[in-house]
């Protein structure tokens, strides 16, 4: 046997080991796309369970304290007074305060704006009742007239993957400091972020229930 034979017996060409690794590459491919669309789909539950989470620990505040609390604007997590107008710059929620997480699944925090109405601190009382409303309107397109929710007198949210870089309308218009917001509820040319907020309904109806109303 010449050793010419051994030789080819024994490697590969360069033409066999191309097509392995673009064999090898698509395979890695098939398997990393859906990997990242289940991680981003886990993000998003995990901010939105964050969301809810924050929306229950407001109404427990509520109950002990017969208002809702002051955004945090020194970044410890506490709630600082007197409440400050909505900036998402500054006013975040204050997670130390109400014992939750300090962070989104982007580790970024949730902002937060209240009616300070609703935030009045009124020792062995409450700062709002049965007929109060909130000043907070949510629609679903910063352009649009449709209105999703309003008269809410608070709302949390999670500016999603792109929280320092955004372009999208609609998420400028959950960071220019009025009190109109959108909440599309799903992920639309460059839309990403998540919105929750106190309703008033259930607000009342647990002030109530606790006897702390009217």
């Amino acid at each position: 046997m010449s050793d010419n034979y051994i030789n080819k017996q024994q490697g590969f060409t360069l033409v066999e080991i191309a097509i392995v690794m673009v064999i090898f590459g698509l395979i890695i491919g098939g398997i990393m796309g859906p990997l990242k669309v289940q991680l981003e789909n886990i993000d998003r539950k995990e901010t939105q369970n964050l969301i809810a989470t924050t929306q229950e620990a407001m109404m427990g505040f509520a109950i002990r304290y017969g208002r809702l609390p002051c955004p945090d604007t020194s970044g410890d997590g506490q709630e600082n007074e007197p409440c400050i107008n909505y900036d998402e710059a500054k006013a975040k929620v204050p997670w130390a305060t109400l014992g939750i997480s300090s962070q989104d699944a982007w580790n970024q925090p949730l902002t937060y704006q209240v009616d300070t109405r609703f935030a009045k601190d009124v020792p062995g009382g409450v700062s709002f009742g049965l007929s109060s409303t909130g000043n907070i309107t949510v629609r679903v397109s910063s352009a649009g007239a449709t209105t999703e929710v309003k008269n809410i007198p608070a709302i949390i949210i999670s500016h999603g993957k792109n929280w320092a870089a955004t372009g999208d309308v609609n998420e400028k218009e959950n960071k220019d400091g009025d009190v109109n917001f959108v909440d599309k509820n799903h992920v639309n040319q460059g839309y990403d972020d998540f919105v929750g907020w106190v309703n008033l309904n259930k607000l009342i109806a647990t002030m109530v229930s606790v006897k702390k109303l009217p």
